[in-house]
């Protein structure tokens, strides 16, 4: 018998392997997220909108992204969180806005976004522009078509919007959010989950 060849149990010493009574190695694996992996070396964030303030049902534009980096920036979910609508009569209506221009007033007004790394322990930030809207601010989507109007039910104020994009360089998002018919007083917040795709695949 050529021992070269033979796997040894090794167990608990750190350099040899561990062969199971029926002659088969035993490994372990860990297997993470794309994004969990990017937020283990600092490169995802939460990006927010401030609470948006609504006197009426007035649709506005409450986040805008893009993405200035040579990698790609993906947008995993995004929260939005609502509170009471006083007077509302039906839904919340929530629209997603692929690559708007560079124009409307929530590029003119130009009030920045927060942003948060989701790894405490780093401080990098995204290669973004980044603005969070109030209410009657506008988004210009140069005659392309608007993302599909989403329900969102007054019941929950809590929804987890599972949206998995992908923002090559130089590409945008923006998030525009209408509170219910009838509403004299409400209040939104959207929360965007962010990081750069860090596979190199």
């Amino acid at each position: 018998m050529n021992h070269s060849n033979m796997v040894k149990d090794g167990t608990g010493t750190g350099i040899l392997a561990k062969v199971t009574q029926n002659n088969r190695l035993a490994s372990e694996s860990v297997v993470i997220t794309g994004e969990d992996d990017a937020i283990r070396i600092g490169e995802g964030w939460q990006i927010t909108s401030a609470p948006v303030a609504f006197t009426a049902s007035t649709q506005s534009a409450i986040l805008y992204v893009r993405n200035l980096d040579k990698r790609v920036l993906v947008l995993d979910r995004a929260v939005l969180v609502l509170g009471t609508a006083t007077g509302a009569a039906g839904d919340w209506t929530f629209q997603v806005l692929r690559n708007p221009e560079d124009t409307g007033t929530i590029i003119s007004n130009a009030v920045a976004a927060g942003i948060s790394n989701s790894n405490h322990g780093s401080a990098k930030s995204p290669d973004v522009v980044a603005y969070r809207g109030v209410e009657g601010d506008t988004v210009d989507l140069g005659g392309l078509g608007t993302g599909v109007p989403l329900p969102i039910q007054t019941q929950e104020n809590r929804t987890v919007l599972p949206l998995g994009r992908q923002l090559p360089t130089g590409s945008s998002i923006a998030f525009r959010l209408t509170p219910p018919p009838s509403t004299t007083a409400a209040t939104g917040v959207l929360v965007t989950h962010f990081y750069y795709d860090t596979s190199g695949l």
